[in-house]
C-alpha cells in the first residue's frame, strides 16, 4: 500500500493553456469502455491509458515524480510516488518502459525511444464529445461573470469539476444571513466574507453551473449524460489500479475489516442530507457486499445528535419564516424521530454498529509524539471555522490511532482491521499524516515501511474506488450516484440567498408581494428558478436583478403548473393512444388468428377429405384382394374336396365291380354246374335250368343291386372320411357303374341336388 496524502488533500488541477479537455475526455472514454470489456484486465486497460500522457518523455529515465506530476496534468489523477514506482514493472511489461540496469527495488527504467500513441476507439465519438463541451460554454453565456471567457478556459474547469466533483467551493461556502425582515425598517448585520472577491465568485458561478449542467443533462438527454458519468467512472477507477496494488479477490470478503463512518457519512445514510441520501444508501449497501462491517464511534453519534437538533431548532425558530409561515416543509417532523434516538436507528434499521470510544491513555506511550501529532493537526485545521466540528474530528483521529495494530508492518487495507470513512477529503490527509507521525514516533520501523503502511483514513471515493478494484471493476454504478449527490447539494436551494430575495422585495414592494414571494419560493419550481437566476450566489441578489429574478421564479412557478397539465394531458393522450393501438393490435391479432384458423380448418378438411378418399381405395384394394384370396380359397378347397370325392368314387366303385364280377363267376359256376347236371341227368337239369334263367333275369338286377351300391358307397364313406371329416356325402347313391367324368365338382358322381349342397 502507498501514501495517501497527496491524494486526500483537496486537490486543484492547474491544467496549462495547451490542455486538451476534449482528448482527455475521450481517453476517458475510451478506459471506461476498455474496463468494461470482457477478458481485458484493469492494469491491461489502464497502461495505454497512462502512457498517452508520457509522451513527452521518450527516451529519458523513468522518474516517479515527472511521471505522477504529467498525469496529474493530463488527467487530474494524483499518484503517489511509491505507487508510481510500483507501476513502472507494469509499464515494463507492456512495451512503455525498458530496463536500464539493475534488478528488483533497485531497478532503473527507461522510456522506450518512440512512444506510440495508442488507437482510441470507443462507442463515443469525438463529435459527441465536442457538443457537451459546447452545449456547456453555451449555457455559460448567460452568465455576466462570465462574459469575455474563452471556450477553451470554460472547458477546462467543466473537466476539472467533473473529475473533482467533491472539491467545489460551492459545497463548503457557509450561508451568510438568514434573517428576514419584519418590517421595512429592521436591520440586519450582515456577516464578513472572504467569498465576496472577483476570482471567488466566478469559482462559484462555475461550480453551480458545472452542477446545474450535469443535472439538466441526465433529464434532457440521458445518453450524453451516461457518457459524461463514465469519465468520473473512469476516473475513480484509474486512481484505484493505480494507487491500490491489491489484486481483485473474487468471493473473498472483507470480514475483518471494520469501516468507522464519519458523521457526514452516517447523516447521509440516515437521510437528514436529503441531496446524499441515495449516494449514502449505495455506500452502504457497497460495504455490505464486501463482507466490511459498518461502524461508527460514540462521539459521531454524538455529533450527528447535536446536528440534528441544531438543524430542527432553526427550522421551528422563528428565524425560518418561510417553512413556518407554510408549513410546507416535512423536515422537521422527520428530524423530530431522531432526537434521541439516533443510536438506535443506527444500529437497528442500518445495522451499523455504535463502538465505544478508545480508552486507551496515548500520553503514556509517548508524550512527544501526542505533542507533535496535535500540534499538525491544530495547524491544518486553523482555517476550519466550525470549533465543535474541528473537536470531533480530531478525536476520530486519535480514537484510530488508539485502535490501530503497529507492532506488524500491514500493507493491504483488508488487513489493516480498522478503517476511518469520510468524505472530507482534507481530514484522510490529516488522518494519515497523523498516523505516518505516530508511527514513526512510537515504533522503530524504518521511513520506507511507515510509507507503505496501510492508510489509517480514506475518501469515500477511494473507498469506492477500492471496492471496486476488489470485485474485478463489476460495478460502477456508485460513481455516478456520488456525482448527482454532490451536484444536487451545490444547486440546493439556500436560505440566505431566500430571505435577501425576501428582504429586498420587502424593501422595494411592501410586505404583501414579499409574502408572495415568499410563498412562490416555497413551490420546487420557484426556488429552483431562484438559484438559476442567482447561480447560487447571494451576491446576485440586488435590487437592479429583483424584478428579474421575481419574474424568472413565477414564471417557473407558472410553467410548472402549465407543464404538469400538458404533462397530464399528454400522458392522458398518450394513455389513450395506447390503448387504441393496444385495441387495434388486439383486433388485429384476433382477425390474423381467426384467418389463421380457418385456414388450418380448410387444410384440414382438405387432408380429411384426400385421406377418406386414400381409405376408400385402400378398402376396395384390400376388398377385391380379399375377395380373389376367398374365391383362389374356396377353388381350391373345392378342388380338394373334389379329389377326396373322386378319390372315394374310385374306391366304391371299385368294390362294385369286384362285386359284380364275384356275381358273374358265381352265376356262371351256377350255369356250369347245371350244364354238367343235365349232361348227366337231363331230366333234372331241365327244371333247373328254367329256374336259374328265371333267377338270372328276375332278381340279380334289381336284389343284387343294392348290396352292390351299399358295398360301394360303404367304401366311399370310409375313404372320405380318411380323408376329410368335415365333408358331407349326401345320401342319394351315385351310380357306380357309370364311367367318372374329370370336370371338377360338376362331374356325374352324384345328383344334381346332392351336387348343390356339397
Amino acid at each position: 500500500m502507498f501514501a495517501f496524502d497527496e491524494m486526500a488533500e483537496v486537490r486543484e488541477i492547474d491544467m496549462s493553456a495547451s490542455a486538451k479537455p476534449k482528448r482527455t475526455l475521450i481517453a476517458y472514454c475510451v478506459l471506461a469502455d476498455r474496463l468494461r470489456t470482457p477478458g481485458v484486465g484493469a492494469i491491461q486497460a489502464l497502461i495505454p491509458f497512462l502512457a498517452e500522457a508520457c509522451q513527452q518523455f521518450a527516451g529519458e529515465l523513468f522518474d516517479a515524480g515527472k511521471f505522477s506530476n504529467a498525469v496529474a496534468e493530463r488527467y487530474g489523477i494524483r499518484i503517489p510516488r511509491l505507487a508510481a514506482l510500483g507501476l513502472a514493472e507494469q509499464l515494463e511489461r507492456e512495451g512503455v518502459l525498458t530496463l536500464a540496469s539493475g534488478h528488483g527495488a533497485s531497478a532503473i527504467y527507461r522510456y522506450v525511444p518512440i512512444l506510440v500513441s495508442p488507437t482510441m476507439s470507443s462507442a463515443v465519438t469525438e463529435a459527441e464529445v465536442e457538443v457537451v463541451l459546447k452545449s456547456f460554454v453555451d449555457y455559460c453565456e448567460a452568465d455576466d461573470r462570465l462574459q469575455g471567457r474563452e471556450d477553451s478556459f470554460l472547458q477546462e474547469a467543466f473537466l476539472e469539476r467533473l473529475l473533482n466533483v467533491d472539491s467545489m467551493r460551492i459545497l463548503g461556502r457557509r450561508e451568510g444571513s438568514i434573517s428576514a425582515k419584519k418590517n421595512v425598517g429592521t436591520v440586519i448585520l450582515s456577516r464578513s466574507s472572504s467569498e465576496q472577491d472577483p476570482l471567488n465568485s466566478e469559482e462559484l458561478h462555475l461550480d453551480f453551473l458545472v452542477s446545474q449542467f450535469l443535472l439538466d443533462l441526465r433529464d434532457r438527454n440521458p445518453v450524453a449524460f451516461e457518457q459524461v458519468s463514465n469519465v468520473a467512472f473512469a476516473n475513480m477507477a484509474a486512481e484505484a489500479i493505480a494507487c491500490f496494488r491489491e489484486p481483485p479477490s473474487l468471493g473473498i470478503s472483507l470480514d475483518t475489516l471494520t469501516v468507522y463512518l464519519d458523521t457526514p457519512l452516517l447523516l447521509d445514510m440516515l437521510g437528514v442530507n436529503t441531496e446524499y441520501a441515495d449516494y449514502g444508501h449505495e455506500l452502504l449497501q457497497a460495504i455490505r457486499v464486501s463482507g466490511a462491517k459498518a461502524a461508527v464511534f460514540e462521539h459521531c453519534v454524538a455529533e450527528a445528535e447535536a446536528a440534528v437538533y441544531a438543524q430542527l431548532n432553526y427550522l421551528r425558530s422563528g428565524v425560518n419564516k418561510f417553512s413556518i409561515g407554510w408549513g410546507t416543509t416535512a423536515t422537521p417532523d422527520l428530524l423530530a424521530a431522531l432526537i434521541g434516538n439516533l443510536g438506535e436507528r443506527t444500529q437497528d434499521r442500518l445495522g451499523i454498529e455504535v463502538h465505544r470510544d478508545s480508552e486507551t491513555n496515548l500520553l503514556r506511550r509517548s508524550q512527544t509524539t501526542v505533542g507533535d501529532v496535535e500540534a499538525k493537526m491544530q495547524r491544518r485545521m486553523q482555517a476550519w471555522r466550525n470549533d465543535e466540528a474541528k473537536d470531533y474530528d480530531r478525536q476520530s483521529v486519535w480514537s484510530m490511532l488508539a485502535i490501530r495494530d503497529t507492532s506488524d508492518l500491514v500493507t493491504r487495507v483488508c488487513d489493516s482491521r480498522w478503517l476511518l470513512l469520510t468524505r472530507n477529503t482534507p481530514l484522510v490527509g490529516i488522518a494519515n499524516d497523523a498516523w505516518r507521525t505516530w508511527l514513526n514516533g512510537t515504533t522503530k520501523h524504518s521511513r520506507l515501511n511507515i510509507e507503505r503502511w496501510a492508510p489509517v483514513a480514506m475518501s469515500d471515493k477511494q473507498f469506492a474506488g477500492y471496492l471496486w478494484a476488489r470485485t474485478g471493476g463489476t460495478d460502477g454504478a456508485i460513481s455516478q450516484a456520488r456525482l448527482l449527490a454532490h451536484c444536487s447539494s451545490a444547486v440546493r436551494p439556500r436560505a440566505d440567498i431566500k430571505a435577501k430575495a425576501y428582504n429586498l422585495m420587502l424593501e422595494l414592494s411592501g410586505r404583501r408581494d414579499a409574502e408572495d414571494l415568499a410563498a412562490l419560493l416555497e413551490d420546487r419550481e420557484g426556488v429552483k428558478a431562484l438559484m438559476r437566476a442567482t447561480r447560487g450566489d447571494p451576491e446576485d441578489v440586488t435590487l437592479e436583478r429583483l424584478p428579474f429574478i421575481v419574474e424568472t421564479v413565477k414564471l417557473a412557478a407558472g410553467e410548472f403548473a402549465a407543464a404538469r397539465a400538458r404533462e397530464e394531458s399528454e400522458k392522458q393522450l398518450e394513455e389513450n393512444r395506447r390503448t387504441h393501438e393496444f385495441e387495434v393490435a388486439r383486433l388485429r391479432k384476433e382477425a390474423e388468428a381467426e384467418r389463421a384458423e380457418f385456414a388450418r380448418q380448410v387444410e384440414t378438411a382438405k387432408a380429411e377429405g384426400l385421406q377418406q378418399q386414400q381409405d376408400k381405395l385402400n378398402l376396395e384394394s384390400q376388398n377385391s384382394a380379399l375377395n380373389e384370396a376367398l374365391a383362389a380359397k374356396a377353388q381350391q378347397e373345392g378342388e380338394r374336396r373334389n379329389r377326396i370325392l373322386k378319390d372315394g368314387f374310385e374306391a366304391g366303385r371299385s368294390v362294385y365291380r369286384w362285386g359284380r364280377w364275384v356275381i358273374a363267376a358265381t352265376f356262371g359256376a351256377a350255369v356250369y354246374s347245371v350244364s354238367v347236371i343235365a349232361a348227366m341227368d337231363p331230366l333234372a337239369a331241365a327244371p333247373l335250368s328254367g329256374m336259374l334263367g328265371f333267377i338270372g333275369f328276375w332278381f340279380v338286377p334289381n336284389v343284387l343291386n343294392r348290396p352292390l351300391n351299399w358295398c360301394a358307397m360303404r367304401r366311399l364313406c370310409s375313404v372320405v372320411a380318411s380323408r376329410d371329416s368335415s365333408i358331407e356325402i349326401p345320401s342319394q347313391i351315385p351310380d357306380f357303374s357309370a364311367k367318372l367324368e374329370s370336370n371338377g365338382l360338376g362331374s356325374n358322381l352324384f345328383p344334381a341336388s346332392a351336387r348343390d349342397k356339397l
